[in-house]
């Protein structure tokens, strides 16, 4: 009788565990997460034709590591408790010879952030708007000379959200 107990009493609490398992309890990857800003990077002299910067290194201003690139086309995280971000973009960063100096210019980009609940296990996911960009430099010495944005929502990765020529 006791064992008849025990075996009826397992399947009930495993039937409760099983039971109370939802499908929110796990972030399918599909789910849209907080998208990163994509970049674009293009020749002064032919803004048509898509330029790789040399040795950039891009760090959140006040941060002491940044994140490495080699390409025309670069994705990076904004913020998501503040309004502003503000990021040194480092031409140069690995290679300080006399000819191609290490030049750091500044990029403030500000947005109005939007938060949207996806589920218990996603969270929340933000998305940008109005989104802006004013460039500065530490020595007047400005590698980048234009900055434009091609895009003022920040809701996906599939296409650039600003084009910086240099």
């Amino acid at each position: 009788m006791t064992k008849r107990f025990s075996i009826i009493g397992s399947l009930l609490f495993i039937g409760t565990l099983l039971s109370s398992c939802e499908r929110d309890d796990i972030c399918a990857e599909a789910t849209p997460v907080t998208p990163l800003l994509v970049i674009d990077f293009f020749d002064i002299e032919n803004t048509t034709e898509p330029k790789i910067p040399t040795d950039l290194i891009v760090v959140e201003n006040g941060e002491t590591v940044g994140l490495s690139f080699n390409t025309s086309t670069i994705s990076i995280p904004l913020r998501t408790n503040v309004d502003q971000t503000d990021f040194l973009f480092v031409l140069n960063a690995n290679n300080e010879s006399e000819e191609n100096p290490e030049n750091i210019d500044g990029l403030t980009i500000t947005y109005v952030r939007t938060e949207e609940y996806i589920s218990k296990a996603c969270g929340f996911r933000v998305t940008y708007n109005a989104l802006d960009a004013t460039p500065s430099s530490q020595n007047d010495d400005f590698w980048i000379q234009e900055v434009l944005i091609t895009n003022t929502t920040v809701e996906d990765e599939t296409s650039a959200h600003i084009q910086i020529f240099f």
